[in-house]
């Protein structure tokens, strides 16, 4: 009974809770293409077509740009209203046993948002929508529920001892702040209080009732971890039978298999997107009871049945037959025209071999990479030498730029035994083997190290196993307009707008920028998309299957082995992983799930 009293507000809560999520989902999409049009607009009207990682300072020289910063903190504000404030106070009227209004909630969301345009306010807004969902604790919002440190950054965080501990202990004070404050929009939404006295009453609350908090979210996680293991079970249970029956099933057994591992997805799926609207009633609920000083107990609601729960299990059901049946007739279309990435080795050898050497070449080469990318910059005498950070002090214990160098003296050093190499010499090794990926680097990238690039490369008749890249845009739009001959890719940590329109023969993107409607609008412009840098082998596996055309990467052994792998996944096993990617994106816990689900169940079974 007690079990059935605890779970009681949120079972009959669920009605509620389904048809919030699918206005909530309307308004949020529609918002989304206004404001694509409404951005496109904008840079048309200033001459681009996008706006990188590379000139992001337009946005703050333009007054397109500075439209674009405040378009984006409004878009903030709009998420937080329906996503956190109006959720709160829909949690609120369902705990008091009401039967609130989803649009009246969702206006009150809105209106509330007053009580942010303050300090204090703009402090509450970076940390929903920015530190949330880095720590993993507390509420976010799902406009950036997918933010994350980039592997690039985290990997060289966790190759030094200090910064790793560093890191986590600045996750753990940020985590402590977040439950500190937990209250903080419950007392200001439900309580009318300002910001400063909110933020005094959740800390004073917490302080006295953190055990119960942290024991509610405890079981609420207990509950949560086994409706999900059930839905895991479902999803995982065909991937095991074609596994275990390989081609001993028919056509009708595919169509079942690929039914229930799509529901299966869907539930999951379902679950973890209604658990953060479950878990906001719960810390709504554990506020009610703080305030009470544990005095308030639920009134129960008169159970009338819904016609929500059942229209929702209809479109689960019509989806899985809608994906399993074609997804069979049509497995052989879809196994031909995937799984041709190609692997470029980062900085020479990747993890294979010292850095930005000529070994590298070799290593890469041995492990069977398209290609290796390489850093070059220019020396006091104006010889270009392979050198990624600012100096050589990390890779030759020597803190000097090779600008502040000639090639004599850059000759006398050593990476891991290895000399520092030219260009030349990395070319001469590429040659007949290997495309080299050449990023200009550095401050001394410049348009006379664009035109020297392109003279050394020409010199060796390697036009077309050569390609420049960079990070500055306008070096590869120079290079573009006087040398069409060579080919030229664009590196972009972060990119709005018609990425596709850039001027450039690759789009190198940065993971976090790398989804699938990106990757074929650029496909469809005639360019290709290389992912970078992409080190972990869920992710390798994941753009080795997906639309890019290559990944670069440090592991050339663990992605040729990856390759290699599901070069002999069978029809069922590959419609089963097209499956997984479409309905399930990277995020948190359910990116963990996908890397189960996609490699690491193949990886033991075959074992």
């Amino acid at each position: 009974m007690k079990k059935n009293r605890m779970l009681l507000p949120y079972r009959q809560a669920v009605p509620s809770m389904i048809l919030y999520r699918a206005v909530a989902f309307a308004l949020k999409q529609g918002w989304q293409y206004a404001l694509s049009l409404i951005s496109r607009l904008l840079l048309h009207s200033s001459g681009r077509v996008a706006v990188t990682s590379g000139d992001f300072i337009f946005l703050f020289t333009t007054w397109q740009g500075i439209l674009l910063i405040i378009l984006t903190f409004i878009t903030l504000f709009f998420y937080i209203a329906i996503d956190i404030n109006a959720l709160i106070i829909l949690c609120d009227r369902l705990l008091r046993g009401e039967k609130p209004s989803v649009f009246g909630c969702l206006g009150q969301g809105f209106v509330s948002l007053k009580k942010l345009l303050n300090p204090y306010g703009m402090l509450v807004v970076l940390y929903l929508t920015l530190i949330s969902p880095i720590t993993g604790f507390g509420i976010s919002i799902t406009l950036t529920q997918n933010f994350y440190i980039p592997n690039f950054i985290t990997s060289v965080i966790y190759k030094n001892p200090l910064y790793t501990v560093g890191f986590f202990l600045v996750l753990l004070l940020l985590s402590a702040v977040g439950l500190m404050f937990i209250y903080i929009l419950h007392g200001a939404l439900l309580d009318d209080l300002i910001l400063k006295d909110s933020a005094r009453q959740s800390l004073r609350l917490i302080k006295r009732y953190w055990k119960s908090f942290l024991a509610a979210s405890l079981c609420f996680l207990a509950f949560n971890a086994i409706a999900f293991s059930i839905s895991f079970v479902v999803a995982l249970a065909p991937q095991v039978i074609s596994l275990l029956l390989s081609d001993r099933i028919s056509q009708a057994g595919e169509i079942v298999l690929l039914f229930f591992l799509t529901a299966g997805l869907l539930m999951i799926i379902s679950i973890i997107s209604y658990s953060q609207d479950l878990y906001v009633m719960m810390i709504t609920k554990q506020y009610m009871i703080a305030k009470s000083d544990k005095s308030w107990t639920y009134k129960k609601r008169k159970n009338r049945k819904s016609p929500v729960v059942i229209i929702f299990i209809a479109v689960m059901f019509v989806i899985s037959a809608a994906v399993s049946v074609p997804g069979s007739f049509y497995s052989d279309r879809w196994v031909k025209s995937k799984y041709n990435a190609e692997i470029i080795a980062h900085r020479a050898g990747g993890d294979c071999a010292a850095e930005n050497t000529a070994a590298g070449i070799d290593a890469a080469y041995k492990f069977g990479a398209f290609g290796s990318e390489i850093d070059i910059q220019r020396t006091k005498d104006g010889y270009y030498v392979v050198n990624h950070d600012d100096t050589f002090a990390r890779v030759a214990n020597v803190n000097k730029k090779p600008s502040e160098m000639t090639l004599a003296e850059v000759k006398q050093l050593r990476v891991d035994n290895e000399p520092v190499p030219t260009l030349e010499e990395m070319l001469d090794s590429c040659k007949g083997r290997l495309t080299l990926f050449v990023e200009l680097k550095g401050e001394t990238a410049d348009r006379q190290m664009a035109d020297d690039a392109v003279r050394i490369i020409r010199e060796r008749n390697m036009d077309s196993e050569a390609v420049i890249i960079s990070l500055k845009y306008d070096l590869i739009k120079y290079i573009e307009e006087k040398y069409p001959g060579i080919v030229t890719g664009y590196l972009a940590f972060a990119s709005f707008g018609d990425t596709a329109g850039l001027s450039c023969d690759y789009l190198m993107l940065e993971q976090e920028t790398a989804d699938e409607s990106v990757i074929e609008s650029i496909h469809v412009n005639g360019k290709k998309v290389y992912i970078w840098t992409v080190d972990y082998t869920d992710d390798i596996e994941k753009y080795m299957r997906g639309n890019a055309d290559g990944i670069i990467t440090d592991n050339i052994k663990g992605a040729s082995e990856v390759k290699k792998k599901i070069s002999e996944y069978s029809s069922l096993q590959i419609i089963s992983h097209e499956i997984i990617d479409m309905l399930i994106t990277q995020n948190g816990w359910i990116n963990n799930t996908k890397a189960l689900l996609n490699g690491d169940i193949n990886v033991r079974v075959h074992s």
